[in-house]
């Protein structure tokens, strides 16, 4: 992840903490709990605030989050005390080589838009190595961003790789990804000039 877009995260965190909660997640939450089936272990890539670490947990899966903003981390304890154990500081796309064994499913959301594309790549590829025969990984991420300089950051420092479906769903079919389903959707927060694209995928072999 580019330092400004960390930085951001550090400085900010506790104020964005607080913006994740509030924000109506109740769709994304009915898809994403339909997305695996119990008792899953899970791995979520940048739990911010432990919504939907927390979300999942409570359905009753096993869940283990990672994020690389130390704030973020101690926010989603703060916020949700029921996660303590399973919050990991983690930087991505490197801190996932060899720290964890095989989940049943991954999932992300907001997250991986605040990589360059060759991160998101390895990432996804990743994903792949960390996931059981047919594991399924789950993702959201913007597909429209008003607000985005050329050089993909906006005006906090914080870079948006804004893709297209079809360029999410290619890169996942070259890390050995079938598509399930994806839809768009309203941003929770509100904000106008932003849309996001919630993914299923299911690892090939």
């Amino acid at each position: 992840m580019k330092q400004t877009t960390l930085k951001y995260y550090e400085k900010n965190g506790k104020n964005i903490a607080e913006r994740y909660e509030s924000a109506n997640v109740s769709d994304l939450h009915r898809v994403l709990n339909a997305s695996f089936k119990l008792p899953a272990t899970l791995l979520e890539l940048g739990c911010g605030s432990g919504r939907d670490a927390a979300f999942m947990t409570k359905q009753g899966f096993n869940v283990t989050a990672v994020d690389g903003s130390a704030v973020m981390i101690e926010s989603a304890m703060n916020y949700h005390p029921e996660l303590s154990g399973c919050l990991h500081i983690l930087q991505l796309p490197e801190g996932l080589s060899g720290r964890f064994g095989k989940f049943d499913g991954v999932f992300s959301i907001a997250a991986l838009m605040h990589f360059s594309r060759p991160h998101i790549e390895t990432i996804i590829q990743q994903v792949n190595s960390l996931l059981v025969s047919k594991g399924n990984f789950f993702f959201s991420v913007p597909i429209q961003r008003d607000d985005i300089r050329n050089d993909e950051f906006d005006a906090k420092g914080r870079r948006f790789t804004t893709m297209t479906k079809a360029q999410w769903l290619y890169i996942c079919g070259q890390y050995g990804f079938e598509p399930i389903w994806s839809s768009t959707t309203k941003d929770g927060l509100e904000r106008k000039g932003i849309a996001w694209m919630n993914c299923l995928t299911k690892k090939s072999e």
